[in-house]
């Protein structure tokens, strides 16, 4: 389902990724790990379109989708959470879900969605 092959990406003229290779299927929960430094952030950050691929390639459903705008890789449902706390500090739990669904426009499925998600996490 997405697969990286061979990436290079850094800021600027360093380079932080070298080489980067890996796939995910389907249905599969994939943990990266590393060390702090070790690329971790810069390979979500690239996946998402929000770091440049310098060489190789980020492929989504055999679409490869290094050379798109962030915008447009969302739009495929690809999304990025970075970390940390206080990004939206100012929205509400509700308001941090609808931002979730600003590319939707079924809002009858919208409100199942947010109605079952309230219903996991009360």
């Amino acid at each position: 389902m997405l697969k990286l092959e061979g990436v290079v990406a850094g800021y600027g003229q360093t380079v932080c990724l070298k080489g980067v290779s890996l796939e995910v299927h389907e249905g599969e929960i994939v943990a990266l790990l590393g060390a702090y430094g070790a690329g971790k952030t810069t390979t979500l950050m690239t996946i998402s379109g929000l770091v440049s691929v310098r060489q190789g390639a980020v492929i989504l459903k055999g679409e490869r989708i290094d050379q798109r705008r962030p915008e447009a890789i969302t739009a495929l449902g690809v999304g990025h959470i970075p970390e940390g706390r206080g990004i939206f500090s100012r929205l509400s739990v509700l308001e941090h879900l609808q931002l979730g669904a600003y590319l939707r426009r079924d809002q009858e499925g919208i409100a199942k969605d947010l109605e079952r998600v309230c219903k996991l996490f009360p």
